[in-house]
């Protein structure tokens, strides 16, 4: 239809044409002779010269031009004039047809059709018809159909004549490539599958090897923004995502009030209201309300409300509130109030409120509230209330210690080694004639329970505290150990029990390979205050060895020890 303006007085009128191999300028003034009007256009508009044919009897004017020159034109009447201008452009057309399986000519649902240099696309439905939207007549328009399964194949449109289509694929062998798979990961999580409609996952994993990059993008949704449903695969500058975005990567800034998901690599910064997924790596800072999740690298700084999941190495810091997850190995810090995991073999640290786990070597230090474990080799540190390591070259420090091997040093109240040897020691010393001591660890290092007791008469003694100790073995049979343990000697009070410090060695003698004997003196300090004495309670400094003063608060004294240890555990 031939668009028209105002009140169409002449291009109504009837006229009669036939024409063959005639110049246009010579038909127009052929219809101005007949209507008793008159013709304006613009010569660069319409060349007079074209040679052009026509046959109609009794038509208006307008049918007349509109098969002369093929509804390339507008017209305005003016007067006694027909003005023809050029027609306004058409800013959206379609292309659609079928897409059908070659071999068996059955539809192909679900296949991507697209256009890389417009990047418009749209999905076949179960039918295989499909409908692609072009904004703006710039032909040739190459269209490219793609399937997963299906050899791509691309055909050109030259005009809008060729807009209906009808194409047929060949399947091809379905090799896994590794871009695919890597590509898919991030729409395929849990959180993807919730936010990425089934559309927009089945084109992407259609469209796995073609990306391009762009200097802006804007969406409200995926799927719904200045892409289209071509965000996923555009790799952009600035990126920002209203409620959340679906996008091939960001190379600067990414900012969305909900979500970012990027099926490739982040640079520099990425920030989210609620959650980030990267496929990719990621080489800068990521920020989210509440969780990030990158299935490839990490290379920066990662903060999250609450938890933090790095699939492979990270190398930098993980910040969150509750959880921070390094399947692969850690090189940097984990920040947790809860929980951290590190699956490979780290170095580094790890901080939580209540749990680090590195489930192999870990070359670096461990700091919790609760429990800290290493599945595997630990050089390094451990500060927590239970520290476990699987083989200890470094330090513990915690209330519960255990390893299973150790060239370390364990300290705390309990310090269990799997694969040594601990002692049960009998003793009798000048301060308790009965003493009861757990050794636990190595020769070189071991930790010390020790308890004594005293009854009778005037002299009851309550003596228990903790210490640390190492053996020397020289001989076969022969030789000797250093103890340091400071303790407390209840006397009927539990509010003013007296400190003792004890500085201990002793000759020992293997009987066997369980039993061994020692003996050896003593040096102990202890306060000396007159308020402390209690009566039917034993006196410190001990009465009949000499006292050497340290002070007004402190006495000490030689004395001596004597007593016997069985040997428990792997010898």
């Amino acid at each position: 239809m031939i668009p028209l303006f105002g009140f169409a007085q002449h291009l109504n009128k009837p006229v009669t044409l036939s024409a063959k191999g005639q110049p246009v300028s010579r038909v127009l003034k052929t219809l101005e002779e007949q209507g008793h009007f008159y013709f304006s256009y613009n010569s660069d508009l319409i060349p007079g010269d074209s040679i052009v044919q026509v046959n109609l009897a009794g038509k208006p004017v307008s049918e007349v031009l509109n098969q002369l020159f093929r509804s390339k034109y507008q017209y305005k009447e003016k007067g006694d004039y027909i003005i023809i201008l050029a027609a306004p452009k058409e800013r959206t057309f379609y292309i659609d047809g079928f897409v059908t399986d070659q071999e068996n000519n059955i539809p192909v649902d679900f296949a991507s059709i697209y256009s890389r240099q417009l990047l418009a696309s749209t999905l076949s439905e179960d039918d295989g018809h499909f409908r692609l939207r072009i904004r703006d007549k710039n032909f040739p328009v190459n269209i490219t159909i793609s399937k997963v399964g299906y050899a791509d194949t691309t055909v050109i449109v030259q005009n809008l004549e060729e807009t209906r289509l009808k194409i047929s694929l060949y399947q091809k062998a379905v090799d896994l490539d590794p871009l695919i798979v890597r590509y898919s990961e991030g729409e395929s999580t849990w959180l993807g599958r919730l936010f990425v409609s089934a559309k927009l996952r089945a084109q992407s994993r259609n469209i796995s090897k073609f990306f391009v990059s762009l200097p802006y993008q804007a969406s409200l949704t995926p799927g719904l923004g200045t892409h289209g449903r071509m965000s996923s695969q555009v790799v952009n500058r600035f990126s920002l995502n209203l409620l959340g975005g679906y996008t091939a990567g960001v190379n600067g800034l990414e900012i969305a009030g909900g979500f970012n998901i990027s099926k490739q690599d982040v640079r520099y910064v990425q920030v989210a209201g609620i959650f980030n997924i990267v496929s990719g790596h990621v080489n800068g800072v990521q920020l989210a309300g509440l969780h990030n999740e990158v299935l490839d690298s990490l290379k920066g700084v990662q903060v999250s409300g609450f938890s933090g999941f790095v699939e492979k190495k990270t190398s930098g810091v993980q910040i969150s509130g509750f959880m921070n997850r390094s399947a692969g190995p850690l090189d940097g810090v984990q920040v947790s109030g809860a929980l951290n995991f590190a699956k490979e073999t780290s170095g580094g640290g790890q901080i939580a409120g209540g749990y680090n786990q590195a489930r192999k070597d870990f070359d670096g230090f461990q700091v919790s509230s609760g429990i800290n474990i290493v599945g595997a080799k630990l050089s390094g540190m451990q500060l927590g209330f239970v520290n476990y390591a699987k083989e200890l070259h470094g330090i513990q420090l915690g209330i519960v210690n255990i390893a299973d091997s150790s060239s370390g040093v364990s300290l705390g109240l309990i310090n269990i080694i799997r694969k040594s040897t601990s002692n049960l020691t009998v003793s009798a010393s000048e301060v308790a004639p009965f003493n009861v001591s757990w050794k636990m660890g190595t020769h070189k290092f071991y930790g010390i329970l020790t308890g004594g007791v005293s009854t009778g008469g005037s002299h009851s003694t309550y003596v228990f505290g903790a210490g640390i100790g190492r053996e020397f073995f020289p001989f076969k049979k022969w030789g000797f150990f250093t103890e340091i343990t400071s303790g407390n000697i209840f006397q009927g009070s539990w509010e003013n029990m007296r400190s003792l410090f004890r500085l201990e060695t002793a000759a020992t003698y293997k009987l066997n390979k369980r039993l061994l004997v020692f003996a050896g003196p003593s040096y102990s300090i202890c306060q000396n205050q007159a308020s402390l004495k209690r009566e039917g309670y034993k006196s410190f400094p001990i009465e009949n060895y000499p006292n050497i003063r340290l002070g007004d608060k402190l006495g000490s004294w030689f004395g001596w020890q004597v007593g016997m240890s069985w040997r428990y555990g792997q010898l």
